[in-house]
């Protein structure tokens, strides 16, 4: 025999719900039934929205041009709104210019 089983040879044996105090099954619990479907509201907005993917190619060549003038430009530096007579110019043409087709 091994060390283990001589360690508990004392012991009595465990068996589970011997006792006839609690022969009763508890009442089934009540469940939940949809009736009726509820309306929910879109999770993400469905129509489409403005990006450079879908914007007009004069917008983009407008964005272009201000972009690479101020990456190369050192008077201009947007943050702050300091610009160059250039840069001036082509932000405010880049300001004009509609991103998407007017109806």
């Amino acid at each position: 025999m091994s060390l283990l089983s001589s360690l508990l040879d004392h012991m009595p044996p465990t068996i589970a719900n011997t006792s006839t105090e609690n022969t009763r099954r508890p009442a089934p619990r009540t469940s939940l039934a949809l009736i009726t479907h509820a309306e929910r509201r879109p999770q993400f907005v469905t129509e489409p929205h403005a990006s450079a993917a879908t914007a007009t190619p004069e917008w983009r060549r407008a964005r272009d041009a201000y972009l690479n003038h101020i990456m190369a430009c050192r008077s201009c530096y947007a943050p702050t709104n300091r610009y160059c007579g250039a840069g001036a110019d082509l932000r405010a043409d880049y300001d004009r210019t509609p991103m998407e087709i007017q109806p």
